[in-house]
């Protein structure tokens, strides 16, 4: 069920058309440190999920044998992801889950937050406002939040941009997710310009706040927000249940670090993204517009629309401000990775037909690369041979 408001709002004209540094993704991406807490309010009456296959990624529940060769085969990797603070792993091949596991005393079933990992569900859900007729992905952000007219640079900044974070807006990491404002929303369309929109890779939450504000007020007179929106157009239709989402004082829910996911239904989404908006063949989104959340930006080659990707030419270069690195380095251009901090990740390879949901706590050491190596070389192994990478 979905909570209706009361409120109604006066809509401007219509729709248009159809700095941090690495040190500082390195916090909030890899190992140090965890974002401070903010107050949790329950995601409202999510959806059961429908375990009804063994085609559901949510369990591991087919006992053949075929099954148990290939979770040997994932020996090392789970081990890998155990020893560094692992709470829980899920592996799946095709249509098929080869691994459901928790780790270090935690139960697969429990949720937990994917922090700014949470980002990579909104490139999604603004395709499907996109496609809803809410907005245009091009349209300028004045179009709707109409205080941005009085500045040169906010004037010129797109939908698209805020996606990209390529904005130009100020990072916002100490006013929006260390302050903790009572209304983060307001907060973030205060923020200043730091770069013209497009100019560069600025890595933090203020692009996600001000895609919330526009998005909330875009669906004000249809009695949704953000979260409730990605609920009824991606969760439900893929049976995806959604254990909670921080929100401010205000009830604006935190876009890029709010979401709390079990292994289960989190590897549910990386299938959905793995078959470019299908779900067990049906589409949920239209693959061809949803392939625009995969293409880099300028600035930032590494980083699509609200997910990180793996470009592995060498002659790519960024401005970026907080951009990572490539994430394995001998193949796999289609990677795609939704990566949180305590190294919560969620890796989708659509060339090997796989998708990994990993969850685990701060303050561990963890490698990206040597991780997906363990993998890669696990599923092109044959069948029943566990792999020792060196």
């Amino acid at each position: 069920m979905i909570r209706h408001s009361t409120n109604s709002r006066h809509q401007r004209g219509g729709i248009f058309g159809l700095a941090v540094v690495l040190t500082l993704a390195t916090t909030l991406l890899g190992c140090g440190g965890t974002p401070a807490p903010q107050p949790v309010i329950p995601a409202p009456n999510p959806v059961p999920a429908e375990r009804v296959d063994s085609s559901d990624p949510a369990r591991a529940a087919d006992p053949s044998a075929a099954v148990q060769r290939s979770a040997s085969r994932y020996a090392h990797a789970a081990e890998y992801s155990s020893e560094r603070g692992g709470l829980a792993l899920v592996i799946v091949e095709g249509t098929q889950t080869v691994l459901a596991t928790g780790q270090n005393d935690r139960q697969l079933e429990t949720a937990h937050p994917l922090y700014n990992a949470s980002e990579s569900f909104w490139c999604p859900a603004a395709i499907a406002a996109e496609i809803d007729g809410l907005l245009d992905l091009d349209e300028p952000v004045s179009f709707t939040i109409e205080s941005f007219d009085a500045n040169p640079w906010k004037r010129a900044m797109r939908l698209r941009e805020l996606l990209q974070y390529t904005s130009g807006l100020e990072s916002g990491v100490l006013p929006l997710s260390r302050e903790l404002p009572a209304n983060r929303y307001a907060r973030a369309l205060a923020l200043e310009m730091v770069a013209q929109p497009g100019e560069r890779f600025q890595f933090g939450p203020s692009h996600l706040a001000v895609f919330g504000e526009v998005l909330r007020r875009k669906l004000m007179s249809r009695g949704l927000d953000p979260v409730t929106y990605l609920q009824l157009r991606i969760f439900e239709p893929i049976g995806l249940e959604l254990a909670a989402w921080t929100r401010d004082e205000a009830g604006n829910p935190d876009l890029s670090g709010g979401a709390q996911l079990s292994a289960e239904e989190w590897a549910k989404y990386g299938v959905f993204v793995r078959d470019r908006g299908l779900w067990k063949s049906k589409p949920i989104l239209d693959p061809t517009t949803l392939a625009a959340c995969f293409v880099g930006s300028q600035a930032e080659p590494r980083f699509g629309l609200s997910f990180w990707l793996n470009p592995t030419d060498p002659e790519t270069t960024s401005s970026s401000q907080g951009g990572l690195g490539s994430f394995y380095r001998d193949g796999l251009e289609d990677l795609v990775v939704a990566a949180g901090a305590g190294n919560q990740r969620l890796y989708v390879i659509p060339s090997l037909d796989l998708v990994v949901a990993r969850l685990g706590d701060p303050g561990h050491s963890w490698r990206d690369s040597e991780f997906l190596n363990l993998l890669v070389a696990a599923r092109r192994s044959p069948q029943g041979e566990s792999t020792v990478v060196p």
